[in-house]
């Protein structure tokens, strides 16, 4: 049911388009070669000078195929997001088109979390964003989930001056987020991290982050490639932890670590429909040390391999396979899932008026 409502409402969506071309295609005026004199487009000869008006009738019949060329195109062609998987791309969306994605990674039973992300352009050369991330640690392994908000700024378009693309961009977590430890994650690690030993039984603590970031994309042959550097300010308080061996104790100290990473990803065109995807990143990791008692945060190394289908040119999935450096096998991979629906708020607008025929389209 869910796939003819889309199918419908693509279809609606396609016959508006090809009605407002249509009602804007009876009402244009032709402008007599001779005397030009405007004449409704009905008008087999110039309601001025009485020349016939054949010439301009065959320009305006192909001015109109060519305007219905466009507008399939249009419809048909997929929209990229500006980014891979994870990594961001250089791009930014068309001003006032909307992204929505949603998904997540979903391997061992204690990692399953859902993603969600709001994007929108901004003048062609920005856009915000609001979007859910998890953080990885051991006492969750990336359960925990907060939100974020993000603006990117290209600095250098597509397409222009022959260069690579280029953008910078920066992101932050909304406020303090809670973390909790999962129950199942400090059994499975109990003897491996040490946890028995302290007969640590629940840890609890408060973090937040800022992240500034450059990315650079260029175009080679049905290949593209994205690459940059970010640094990393995180901060993490109020830290909780439960034994039944000690007594609960705290340390509300505030602790700040910066670090500094990278990206790297390409993606190339397999087919009409499909592309490969790769990407490379850094990320951070927070892991509790039995022995300090702290957080230790560190840098670890994430890769995603897959696939990105397009079903028509606004909705598209992502599905690839995640490792990352702190797991401890392949029994640790997860399946990368993400769905991308695009609203096309801005260049829809745009593409009608760009569509729509004016009074002096039968000029030579």
């Amino acid at each position: 049911m869910n796939y003819r409502i889309r199918y419908i409402a693509i279809g609606l969506l396609f016959f508006t388009l090809l009605a407002s071309v249509t009602v804007a295609q009876q009402t244009e005026i032709f402008v007599c070669d001779d005397c030009q004199q405007e004449n409704m487009v009905a008008n087999k000869f110039c309601v001025n000078c009485g020349e016939t008006l054949s010439e301009e009738y065959a320009r305006w019949q192909a001015d109109v195929k060519s305007r219905e060329l466009q507008l399939e195109r249009f419809i048909s062609e997929r929209i990229d997001p500006p980014r891979i998987f994870t990594v961001p791309t250089a791009r930014v969306l068309r001003s006032m088109d909307v992204r929505l994605t949603g998904g997540g990674a979903f391997g061992v039973a204690a990692d399953r979390s859902f993603l969600g992300t709001v994007g929108i352009g901004l003048g062609d050369i920005a856009e915000v964003e609001f979007s859910t991330v998890r953080m990885m640690t051991n006492i969750t392994r990336g359960s925990s989930v907060f939100p974020t908000s993000a603006f990117k700024l290209m600095l250098i378009p597509e397409n222009r001056w022959h260069i690579p693309t280029l953008a910078i961009a920066f992101r932050n977590s909304a406020n303090w987020s809670d973390v909790q430890s999962d129950r199942k994650v400090l059994e499975a690690d109990l003897y491996d991290v040490g946890f028995a030993a302290k007969g640590i039984t629940s840890i609890g603590y408060e973090t937040r982050f800022t992240t500034m970031y450059g990315v650079t994309s260029v175009r080679l042959w049905s290949m593209n490639i994205h690459a940059g550097l970010s640094l990393t300010d995180v901060r993490v308080q109020d830290l909780a932890i439960r034994s039944y061996l000690d007594e609960d104790y705290t340390n509300p100290k505030e602790k700040q670590k910066n670090l500094i990473g990278g990206f790297f990803g390409i993606d190339v065109e397999s087919n009409p429909q499909t592309k490969l995807m790769l990407e490379i990143r850094t990320i951070s990791n927070h892991e509790y040390n039995v022995e300090t008692k702290e957080i230790d945060v560190s840098e670890a190394y994430l890769a995603i391999g897959g696939v990105r289908f397009f079903f028509n040119r606004w909705i598209s999935t992502d599905v690839g396979v995640w490792y990352q450096s702190t797991f401890r096998g392949i029994a640790d991979l997860q399946i990368k899932l993400g769905l991308n629906l695009f609203i096309p708020g801005g260049s829809l607008s745009e593409k009608v008026r760009q569509l729509s025929p004016s009074k002096g389209s039968s000029r030579l």
